[in-house]
């Protein structure tokens, strides 16, 4: 008789749950663990018990499972929040840290919204208008966190709304470089306005023409000082090409966010007096010397902003006129090459493949008004899938 492996074995069950319950232990304990120093993290505590109280807490923010743990923690949540005003700096400091920590993962950022977003928003903008604020960058980071996840940005914005004028303030200090004057670098302003922006209402804001925070951001999009900054402004930029009513505004003479896009996917090819004279003038003649954006990345990001700049048969014209098409066949040739990414090449490909049809061939002055079948929109998800892989 041939010996059998067995699936589901007795051994295995009574193993699989003594681990279970292991684990559950464990839990058990560690939250019992929690429970206990939250007293020694009351702002009326003893230096010395804060101090190493508040040190185990950041540690624990250091993996998914201390972060999970904390969140289920409201008291300890509550005191930590309290002592990122505390009078001692390095309590202040290991504060904001943990709270960076936690805002980094889903629950942990969820946790603090849903519970703290009154006093934390203000409490993170405060410090970021203070330019003599040390802990103004990972305060900036906090921010950014908690307003990553799509389902939280109104709760943020809602936050950020009560405050006069924040957004155009927190504009100012993002485009003054040098604001903080401890050192600060606020890069992660960048990506706070690309989360906001996820919004229809953090769109709204940005696309305001009265304030023209989205033309005092764009230059950014070629910073070279910190890639974060410059993605963060990338990012926003895509997140605002997807809402095909202001197509027309960003195409035109008052935004213009053409040369924005193609300048950093532009490298050192030359072009011929034809082809230049249809560039936007800032990629006209760019010498030798010019590099292309490094990060893949972003520059998928703004091929993105593109592929939604198609979504209309006037934007897609523009874009012909400009010479996009001929900035994106170089850039075409740079993917294919060693240094170029597949995932990106793909991105270019589906822009070039619009731009090349005729309007006859499109057949659809709006892309996005085109009712596709669910079968299909899966097909194509998976497929994106995979071109991402």
């Amino acid at each position: 008789m041939r010996n059998q492996i067995k699936t589901n074995s007795p051994t295995v069950l009574f193993l699989s749950f003594a681990s279970v319950v292991q684990r559950s232990e464990l839990h058990r304990q560690d939250m019992e663990a929690l429970r206990e120093i939250t007293q020694f993290l009351s702002k009326s505590a003893r230096l010395d018990l804060k101090a190493v109280s508040l040190t185990h807490v950041l540690g624990l923010t250091g993996s998914k499972d201390g972060i999970s743990l904390i969140s289920q923690c409201p008291e300890l949540l509550a005191n930590v929040v309290d002592l990122c005003a505390d009078e001692a700096d390095t309590i202040r400091k290991d504060a904001v840290l943990s709270l960076v920590n936690l805002s980094a993962e889903q629950d942990g950022a969820e946790a603090l919204v849903k519970q703290f977003a009154s006093k934390l928003v203000p409490m993170a903008y405060d410090a970021i208008m203070d330019e003599n604020c040390k802990l103004a960058d990972p305060w900036s980071m906090v921010l950014c966190n908690i307003s990553r996840p799509e389902a939280l940005v109104e709760a943020v914005l809602d936050e950020l709304f009560k405050i006069e004028h924040a957004m155009e303030r927190l504009t100012t200090c993002f485009t003054r470089v040098n604001y903080n004057k401890q050192k600060g670098h606020l890069n992660y302003l960048g990506p706070l306005f690309s989360n906001l922006s996820q919004s229809k209402r953090g769109r709204e804001i940005i696309c305001n023409e009265n304030t023209d925070l989205l033309s005092r951001i764009l230059p950014f999009v070629h910073h070279d000082g910190s890639i974060v900054r410059r993605g963060g402004a990338v990012g926003l930029l895509k997140n605002i090409c997807f809402d095909s009513s202001v197509h027309d505004w960003l195409l035109g003479g008052a935004v213009d966010v053409l040369p924005f896009i193609l300048l950093p996917v532009a490298g050192p090819e030359e072009f011929d007096d034809d082809t230049n004279d249809k560039l936007p003038v800032e990629l006209q003649y760019l010498g030798p010397d010019k590099k292309r954006e490094e990060d893949p990345d972003i520059r998928k990001m703004l091929l993105e902003s593109l592929a939604q700049l198609c979504a209309t048969r006037k934007g897609r014209e523009y874009l012909r006129q400009r010479g996009t098409y001929e900035v994106l066949r170089e850039l075409h040739k740079f993917e294919c090459s060693p240094e170029g990414e597949k995932r990106v090449l793909v991105t270019c490909e589906n822009v070039v493949d619009i731009l090349i049809r005729t309007e006859d061939e499109i057949g659809e002055d709006n892309l996005k008004a085109l009712d596709i079948p669910e079968d299909v929109i899966s097909k194509i998800e998976k497929m994106d899938g995979e071109n991402e892989q």
